[in-house]
């Protein structure tokens, strides 16, 4: 964003202006329009799908207070090489995502790892996800979905024969960045408690006591939205195509038609690019496709009561309503890239590995696909040249975590009550 734009600010949207359409129906979208409402707003929800479709629905229900420092750093890319020649690894390019970064967005990725850059994004990451907690409980009251949110933490854990090194330098740069963390006792008669399976294998851990989990995220967003019709908000089935303006109006044209608004909020995901850049933004989005298995009925022989992280497998289980969900992987691809049939196998193979999942026995899957920035950081925007203009999106692998804080935040850019971050500027790779 310029000096000129950031001396600029954007003239606030006042309920009684027109209709506000938010355009994308994922966590990110409902509950921004849900919090519109609330703040006085007559607001539209248009999505293609029912609300919480796309990446929102299948999740690893992981609220991730711990993860403060953008993935755009010296770190991330050090580890680059080694995951992408194990074949059975967390990370992989599908051959659509070589033409995306190609155009700049590798370029944009290496300039947010410099250790400037980086240190500001950490700083601008940790202090969204300082209020996530109190974000997330403020709006949910009066939902319903109260006790879909949790707050019991999750458990790391290893499986190497001597993990002591491994879980001492987790905890010393997890202290070191303020997260609160709890060593394990040194025995396991003295770890939290386990399912017999889990128990016969790991050999360490630590348990992180601030982040939460939410047992179904699919049905969250279902209750967002419920409760955003109940206060007056209202929802179209639209694939918007593209949006219009004649400096005081909105058109968002879809197959069926137009729909006309006062102000548009896009919250899209992965598409979003597809809305804003022939508006000329270049918003630089690249599908991280990620991958669960549910096994209904949960862990065999025992319970779970939060999410558990498999160090070594890079593998993550949560409980939920419909049974146990683990998640793994991520595949940078491209808009026609199909998924890896590979990827749930392998989930699978891990799954039985642990003792988590029978031979043979039943289990679902599904993918989608992550947003993601080169710098990691969402787009929480109000636009300076088209009025009425609002983004929030590549939220990459915090969706879920940070869509309550997204939702206060842009309600408080709407109105002119918070001035826009220009870290998350909706034109900063333009």
């Amino acid at each position: 964003m310029s000096s000129a734009d950031a001396s600029n600010p954007p003239m606030p949207f006042r309920p009684g202006s027109g209709t506000i359409a938010v355009v994308g129906a994922g966590v990110v979208g409902t509950a921004t329009a849900l919090a519109l409402v609330r703040d006085g707003h007559d607001v539209i929800l248009v999505d293609r799908d029912q609300p919480g479709m796309g990446c929102s629905y299948g999740n690893a229900g992981h609220i991730a207070t711990e993860q403060l420092l953008p993935l755009a750093s010296f770190a991330t890319l050090r580890r680059v090489p080694g995951l992408l020649l194990d074949s059975t690894g967390p990370l992989g390019i599908r051959k659509g995502a070589l033409p995306i970064l190609a155009r700049g967005w590798a370029r944009d990725f290496l300039a947010a790892c410099l250790p400037r850059a980086h240190a500001h994004g950490t700083a601008v990451l940790s202090g969204l996800i300082e209020t996530v907690i109190q974000d997330w409980r403020t709006l949910l009251v009066g939902t319903g979905a109260e006790g879909r949110f949790q707050t019991r933490g999750h458990h790391s854990v290893w499986e190497s024969a001597a993990p002591e090194a491994a879980i001492a330098a987790s905890m010393a740069a997890a202290r070191a960045l303020g997260v609160p963390v709890m060593a394990w006792g040194a025995t396991p008669r003295d770890w939290p408690d386990l399912p017999p399976a889990l128990r016969a294998r790991v050999t360490g851990g630590m348990t992180y006591t601030g982040t939460g989990h939410v047992n179904d995220p699919h049905g969250l967003t279902q209750d967002l939205a419920a409760t955003f019709v109940a206060r007056g908000g209202r929802i179209e089935k639209a694939e918007v195509r593209a949006l219009e303006t004649d400096g005081a109006r909105w058109r968002l044209r879809h197959d069926g038609g137009v729909i006309e608004a006062g102000a548009v909020l896009v919250a899209m995901g992965v598409d979003s690019g597809t809305l804003l850049e022939p508006l000329g933004y270049r918003v630089p989005l690249i599908a991280e496709r990620g991958y669960h298995v549910v096994i209904p009925g949960g862990v065999p022989d025992g319970e779970l009561d939060r999410p558990v992280v498999f160090e070594n497998r890079t593998v993550i289980v949560t409980p939920m309503t419909m049974g146990l969900r683990a998640t793994s992987f991520t595949d940078f691809s491209g808009p026609n890239d199909a998924p890896d049939p590979r990827r749930p196998a392998l989930l699978r193979h891990h799954l039985r590995e642990l003792g988590l999942m029978a031979p043979g026995g039943d289990s679902t899957e599904w993918t989608g696909c992550r947003p993601s920035l080169p710098d990691y950081l969402p787009i929480l925007d109000a636009s300076r040249r088209h009025p009425g203009l609002y983004a929030a999106c590549g939220h990459q692998h915090l969706g879920l975590t940070l869509a309550a804080v997204s939702a206060r935040r842009m309600v408080d850019i709407v109105a002119g009550r918070t001035p826009p971050d220009p870290a998350m500027a909706l034109d900063r790779f333009s």
